[in-house]
């Protein structure tokens, strides 16, 4: 130990490092014993067995082996792995054909502007923001005039309707005569 420097070698005569060294394999069996029975047997084996026991009383199978509890749990933990491996792999595929896509759009972009000159590009550029906002706001003008029409509508139905007359049930059943459901 002479070619370890001196922080190591105290380190290495430590008490702790001399009893792991000198403890044999018959030592460490016999620590693992008491730990499985101060431990593990009470506080998981005989809690799930109890369990299984109590589940398996009322149906009229018998109660599972604990080695089939965990084997149902590795092959859970197994199909969980292969599940995850294919999303990771269906993922990779998708953002690589995002990122080809959004690559292509740009290089293509980048070849339209160098074939044609930046202000044909520019031009035609404008032409496709205009026609981009005049269905912008055509889709706005629907809109507004379906909303206006569907309150004139609702309006109209309301105003026919008594205090007697309930609006809920009675009112749009006049009103709505050109409807497709033929009321």
């Amino acid at each position: 130990m002479d070619f370890l420097p001196e922080n190591l070698q105290t380190l290495l005569q430590h008490p702790s490092i001399n009893y792991l060294r000198t403890s044999t394999q018959a030592q460490v069996t016999t620590h693992l014993a008491n730990l499985r029975t101060a431990y593990v047997q009470p506080c998981l084996i005989e809690p799930l067995s109890s369990f299984l026991a109590s589940t398996a009383s009322w149906s009229t199978a018998a109660m599972p082996d604990l080695v089939t509890v965990v084997l149902l749990g590795v092959l859970l933990l197994i199909s969980l792995r292969i599940l995850d491996y294919a999303r990771r792999l269906i993922m990779f595929w998708v953002v690589l054909a995002l990122r080809l896509v959004f690559w292509g759009t740009l290089l293509g972009f980048a070849w339209y502007v160098y074939r044609v000159g930046v202000e044909n590009a520019g031009r035609d550029l404008g032409w496709l923001w205009g026609i981009v906002l005049g269905f912008v706001e055509d889709f706005q003008a629907r809109s507004a005039a379906a909303a206006a029409n569907a309150n004139a509508n609702a309006n109209a139905a309301n105003a026919g309707s008594g205090p007697g007359v309930g609006a809920a049930w009675g009112a749009g059943r006049g009103a709505n005569r050109g409807s497709s459901w033929g009321w």
